[in-house]
């Protein structure tokens, strides 16, 4: 499994979209930690010879508990930390004391006791923002944390749009290595501007790129299916129709996880009402949402990011954790199913997702101190995941800045 390849570790792992990325581009990941059981059962199925320690990361502080699960020394670590508990200047401030603040530190440990020639740390665009209490930028204390153990530390932000993924979707990613070498961001290999007729603005090397993706390139040969149809294993009804959706599916005969979203018949026809770009907030005032327990009258609230209709000769929007409620398809009167949401993220059709379709809110749950319900739905495994191109892309550009040159794995 690991014989000759450069070794990544893949921390944070969710469903394991990162570490997959580094899978294709050649790296061996032979262990990935996540705390969520549906995300490890999603790992586990798509990596049956991977070990998969289900685990709060908090539970492994010293060298001696890490080394007794991590027995090869890996090149990279990998891993997205939520750092979403730092307060934030402004009116929506976060919780100081969120524990979510200290997980970072608990990945840079990791990096302290296993000395990876580099690292790779993943976060939302909004961290670039972020201050703590005392008013220090979250990324300068990060940054900081990670050049006293010894590694260059560059901050990139990349838009999966620009290398093959069909979606706009901006992250952070903090990037180490102990050679103090300056890396640059990945080549690019799309242009967002190609799509826009903005081809005189150009540079020439821009000139040479791909369009950007669009959504119907993803999944237009997906089947058919109107709201409560499919199964979690269907045939394919279509034959591919271009590269992307040939490479998709990956020699697969199997279609895993398109199963559209129960909606009432008085949802579909709200759907019918919204228009590409649209969402529930542009529908006639007749077919908006009914208030709860409002014995039929109608809602007063408006909701203008759910159920946005997403254009089809475009890139989709950024998926989320609860794209399920975010976005209808461009044709059909639902929701995204979650592989259509796989496949904007980059996923093959042969990488199949665990654990119930969704879930109730887990604010909902948080505030019934119904934590044991509390697990990563398909769609949140989905949304949350680095998409796999867009980490191929960062650990090809990594294995050649890096001189990650195939050799015999060393152990700790």
């Amino acid at each position: 499994m690991i014989k000759n390849k450069p070794v990544a570790i893949d921390l944070f792992a969710g469903a394991g979209g990162f570490g997959l990325g580094f899978e294709m581009a050649g790296f061996s990941v032979p262990l990935s930690v996540e705390i969520d059981s549906w995300a490890c059962d999603t790992l586990l199925y798509n990596h049956p010879k991977m070990t998969v320690i289900q685990n709060d990361i908090r539970n492994f502080t010293t060298l001696s508990i890490v080394k007794e699960i991590c027995i090869y020394k890996p090149d990279i670590i990998i891993g997205g930390p939520p750092c979403q508990g730092f307060s934030i200047a402004g009116p929506a401030k976060k919780d100081p004391n969120d524990p979510r603040n200290t997980l970072f530190i608990n990945f840079a440990q990791w990096i302290s006791f296993l000395e990876p020639t580099g690292f790779v740390m993943e976060n939302v665009k909004g961290l670039l923002s972020r201050k703590n209490s005392e008013g220090v930028k979250v990324i300068d204390i990060i940054k900081k944390t990670f050049e006293e153990i010894g590694y260059f530390v560059e901050v990139w932000l990349l838009n999966s749009a620009e290398y093959g993924v069909p979606q706009v979707r901006e992250r952070v990613f903090i990037v180490g290595n102990k050679l103090g070498k300056k890396l640059g961001i990945p080549q690019k290999t799309h242009s967002l501007d190609l799509l826009n007729d903005s081809i005189l603005q150009l540079s020439l090397e821009e000139i040479n790129l791909a369009p950007a993706l669009n959504l119907w390139d993803a999944i237009s040969d997906l089947p058919i299916l109107n709201a409560r149809e499919g199964e979690e294993e269907q045939p394919y009804t279509l034959e591919h129709q271009n590269q992307y959706q040939k490479w998709c599916r990956n020699s697969s005969n199997i279609l895993y996880n398109h199963v559209a979203m129960e909606h009432s018949k008085r949802l579909v026809e709200r759907f019918k009402q919204i228009n590409w770009g649209e969402s529930s907030s542009d529908v006639p005032k007749e077919y908006g949402a009914k208030r709860r327990n409002g014995n039929g009258k109608l809602s007063d609230k408006i909701y203008d990011q759910n159920n946005r209709r997403l254009n089809p000769h475009k890139p989709a929007h950024t998926i989320a954790a609860s794209f399920y409620a975010n976005f209808i398809h461009p044709f059909q009167h639902r929701n995204l199913t979650a592989r259509e949401g796989a496949r904007v993220q980059s996923f093959p059709d042969t990488y199949r997702f665990l654990g119930k379709k969704t879930v109730v809110s887990h604010k909902l749950l948080q505030r019934e101190n119904r934590l044991n319900e509390k697990f990563l739905c398909q769609y949140n495994q989905i949304g949350n995941a680095v998409p796999p191109l867009l980490a191929k892309a960062i650990a090809t550009h990594l294995q050649k800045k890096l001189e990650l040159c195939p050799k015999l794995i060393e152990t700790l």
